[in-house]
């Protein structure tokens, strides 16, 4: 069950009417997380039982590391031998085993290596994040340990954020989920332009660019045009898709009268790759920077390396970047994908443009611009691409255009794209500039609702992130 499924609606329509009848705040969050699991079950119902399992896990560690000073080192390796363990079988273990046979096979050597028939579990990268970040608070003593397992427990399964996250915080969303909620109009305020527009990014923009982006990535040898065009095409795809799962997860928690956090803040108008990181996945992103760079920059300042030295200024962005691209998938394009902004972030700030950094005057601001969004589109190229061999084999072997037929296929994309661009850009223009014309945004949205009528699809494909 996705959000974008009528059977959601009618199930959340039942659930916002009881959750909002029950007066108390341990019913209403007893209600929650039934709901949760029971929606997390529409994907396999044994998935429920990894994510209770790994939640009782958590939920006593924390409690053992607050309660015994003696043995917190114990319980903080226990959740991450848990949680690493479990990610590292289900989304890694087959990419070590091809990793080792091919490997071998160079060496001459036939390994005989089985594949595993392993399903990955739906959201078990975000709420891994999620459980991960609460157990090393509470060890860092930043967080209390949540008393409740009923508390705990809907932090960790919340139905709005278990597929593809917001990935939230204890110390944010544990607070709300414990005093009292009334409902009240500016819920409904808040929710209905998310919900409106993430239906509409989603069956307007998303399933008619993602024709685009899969039949030239399913090519086997397309044009470096052809190329060209895909990666335009999977770079609004991705952007829209994922911005749309985190508009219809906000507008949802809005209406359980949950705030949750943003995710993304016009990242395609950065000017450098800190600068993209900072508004692209906003939440992933913080969480990188707080669990793996902070601290491996400030080991590396402990350990006698000044800020100028190389192993200070180039390690932690590439280990940061290769945990990322790690994280995203189990393939070497994402290990490539990671690596690339690794060292990119390490050039910028290395040249003194980091991500507060602005260059002087509008011409050079537009230089730097096209010149990072010419590495982002790089960068999703190679997200994208199949396999590693596929994309060099394109980059390097295949001609710009290789007929009359391809060139007017690419020149007829290009304009798609463009229009399904448009709203996204006219969106950014009234929030900046536009945002108190009360009829410049009845108007945008009475067409964008008129578009998701006309557009909706019922075998809509699911969410990118999904698949994370």
């Amino acid at each position: 069950m996705t959000f974008t499924s009528g059977f959601f609606f009618v199930c959340f329509f039942v659930l916002l009417l009881c959750y909002w009848l029950l007066r108390k705040t341990a019913w209403q969050n007893g209600l929650l997380l039934a709901a949760s699991y029971i929606f997390y079950a529409t994907f396999n119902p044994w998935f429920c039982l990894l994510l209770a399992a790994s939640t009782l896990v958590d939920y006593y560690a924390a409690l053992g590391i607050a309660g015994s000073a003696d043995r917190k080192k114990f319980y903080l390796g226990l959740s991450l031998a848990v949680n690493l363990g479990l990610l590292g079988y289900f989304k890694y273990s087959n990419f070590f085993i091809s990793s080792a046979s091919n490997l071998l096979e160079l060496l001459g050597i036939h390994s005989g290596f089985p594949v595993l028939a392993i399903i990955l579990p739906v959201g078990l990268s975000f709420y891994t994040l999620k459980k991960l970040s609460y157990i090393l608070d509470v060890y860092h003593k930043v967080t209390s340990p949540v008393t409740s397992l009923v508390d705990f427990a809907l932090f960790v399964a919340f139905f709005p954020q278990t597929t593809a996250g917001p990935i939230d915080r204890a110390r944010s969303l544990v607070p709300q989920l414990q005093q009292p909620r009334r409902w009240k109009g500016e819920n409904f305020y808040h929710a209905w332009p998310l919900l409106v527009m993430g239906l509409f990014k989603k069956f307007v923009i998303v399933d008619n660019v993602t024709i685009i982006a899969d039949k030239i990535f399913g090519l086997q040898s397309p044009s470096l045009l052809l190329l060209l065009v895909g990666a335009l095409s999977f770079t609004l795809q991705i952007l829209a898709d994922f911005s749309a799962y985190t508009d219809l997860s906000r507008g949802i928690s809005f209406l359980l009268g949950i705030r949750t956090p943003q995710n993304f803040n016009s990242p395609y108008l950065s000017i450098t790759p800190t600068d993209f990181w900072n508004r692209w996945h906003m939440t992933l992103s913080s969480w990188l920077r707080d669990y793996i760079f902070n601290p491996l920059r400030r080991k590396l300042l402990k350990g006698g390396h000044s800020a100028a030295s190389l192993l200070t200024w180039l390690i932690p962005p590439l280990v940061t970047m290769f945990a990322s691209g790690l994280w995203h998938g189990a393939g070497w394009n994402y290990v490539a994908w990671g690596l690339y902004y690794g060292v990119l972030i390490a050039i910028y700030q290395r040249a003194g443009w980091g991500g507060s950094w602005r260059p002087a005057g509008w011409l050079k601001t537009g230089l730097a611009w096209l010149v990072m969004f010419s590495l982002i589109v790089f960068g999703w190229m190679l997200f994208r691409a199949p396999t590693l061999a596929w994309l060099s084999n394109v980059l390097f072997h295949s001609p710009f255009t290789s007929s009359p037929d391809d060139l007017a296929v690419s020149l007829a994309y290009l304009p798609m794209i463009g229009f399904y661009t448009l709203p996204l850009m006219l969106k950014m223009v009234l929030d900046r500039f536009l945002n108190k014309s009360v009829w410049m945004q009845a108007a945008f949205y009475a067409i964008t609702a008129a578009a998701i009528i006309v557009y909706t699809n019922s075998a809509s494909p699911d969410f990118i992130y999904f698949q994370f």
